[in-house]
Order: structure tokens, then sequence, then C-alpha cells
């Protein structure tokens, strides 16, 4: 599993992340929150090795990312970065099936259990009927699920995904987390996300990350998230939470913390 221990990365003389320390809890949901800017995306580039670490280490499985292959990681661990550039003039099932070159000698061509495997994954983000579509004439939602089947295709059992929602409708969004639910209630999978919408995240997720300005927060439970305080700290938000009928978790109503009278 992944483990992050005192990781500083500087980008311009700038800490982008500064002595953070954090590991992900095998078989959870693990939502990563904060403002524009406080480095999410890139502690999950951290996590994925494209980020070297300035200092400190990152290890997964308790082995140093430096002493991965790239196919040898990519069995074990898949990355949705929050955009990718459109492979123009390939189809939808093409796309997909790039996702099983961790498994595959060079040069091979898919076998049976491999366009299974692509099928599966297209079927579970709805994609299926569009297997034969040129990615060029689809919508941006439409490319993130392909985007997403990709790295389900993987078949990785730890999913690191930057804004899966990014592009998606509501009903979507909300199609989108019950399939990493499911992934992770039904096949074991532990997925880290990171995500802007706190209700989501207080509904899907098991645990939370908080960022802001590169440091870590808060990390635990989710329940972090119905904190007022922490809230109010990180995000400027003067929150209140309510129950919903049929809703074991509360909803989260926030509006922008403004002093009053002088005084916090």
């Amino acid at each position: 599993m992944i483990s992050l221990d005192q990781v500083c990365v500087s980008r311009g003389g700038r800490r982008i992340l500064d002595s953070v320390s954090i590991q992900l809890t095998p078989g959870k949901i693990t939502a990563i929150v904060g403002p524009n800017g406080s480095g999410k995306s890139s502690l999950l580039k951290v996590m994925v090795g494209a980020i070297a670490p300035t200092e400190g280490t990152a290890c997964v499985d308790r082995r140093p990312l430096a002493d991965w292959k790239r196919k040898e990681l990519a069995r074990v661990l898949a990355y949705l970065p929050q955009s990718s550039e459109r492979p123009n003039g390939m189809t939808v099932e093409e796309v997909v099936a790039c996702g099983r070159f961790a498994h595959l000698p060079p040069w091979a061509n898919l076998n049976a259990e491999d366009r299974a495997v692509v099928a599966q994954a297209l079927q579970q983000t709805e994609m299926l009927s569009q297997a034969e579509v040129v990615v060029d004439n689809l919508s941006g939602g439409e490319m993130q699920r392909v985007w997403l089947a990709t790295v389900l295709a993987q078949g990785a059992d730890l999913l690191l995904l930057d804004e899966p929602n990014s592009f998606l409708d509501l009903s979507h969004q909300l199609e989108l987390m019950e399939l990493i639910q499911r992934l992770n209630q039904d096949l074991n999978k532990t997925i880290a996300l990171v995500i802007h919408d706190l209700n989501q995240a207080i509904q899907w997720c098991d645990e939370v990350v908080v960022m802001k300005a590169g440091k870590v927060q808060a990390a635990g439970a989710i329940t972090l998230l119905q904190d007022p305080l922490l809230l109010k700290e990180v995000f400027n938000l003067s929150c209140q939470f309510v129950r919903v009928p049929g809703n074991h978790k509360p909803v989260l109503q926030a509006s922008l913390y403004r002093m009053e009278n002088g005084a916090a």
C-alpha cells in the first residue's frame, strides 16, 4: 500500500508539498480535498511516481517508488490524471485496450482474456455501445468515462483518480461515485480520489486527507469533514449539517464565512 513519510516537493523555490506523511488504508475510499492550489494533484503525482520527492520517501508496499519498474508498478497501481490529450483517430475500444499494456510482452497482441477485461471496463462505464466510435467525436464527459475505463482495464487493485468527475453532468457524477463504491465493495479496490464536492466526499468516501497550502491539515475518518472549525480554517466556510430522510449521512450546507463586528 502507499505511504508517504515527511515528503516535500519544491518547484522554483516554492514548497508545493511540505512535510506530508500519510498512508492509504487498504480497502477504503479516501477523498483528497482542499482549496485550489493546496497540493492535491501534486500529492497524487508523488504517489504514482510522476513527481519525485525533494525530501522524504514515498513507498508502495514498503518499497520506494524509485525501485519499481514501470510495468511492475502499473500492475498494482492505476492513475487517472486530471486531464489527458485526446488520442485522435483511435476508437474507444482501442484507447481502453491501452490499459492492458502492463500485462503484455513487447509487441504482443491482446488475447481473449485481455479483450474480455476491456469489454468489462467499457460495460462498467457505460461505453460498450460506443466501442467502435472514434474518440474525436465524443463529448468531454464521454471521454472522461473512456479514460476511467482505461484505468479499470489496467486491472490494478489501487486506483488514484484526480478529479474523476470533471466534465460529467450531475447524473453521471452520481453514477461514477456509485461505480467507485462498487469497485471498492465488490472487488476490494483501494481508491484515492481528488474531489471538490464535499457532500459527495461525505456520502461516498470512508476516509479523508484535507490539504491546505501544501500541508496536511487533517487526515482520518470521513467524519472529519463534519467539523465546522476545520472547514472554516481550510475553506473559509460557515457550515451546518442537516439530516435528510432516507440518508444516514448528514448533508453539508455552507456559505462563505464572514467576520462580524471585526471578530472571528
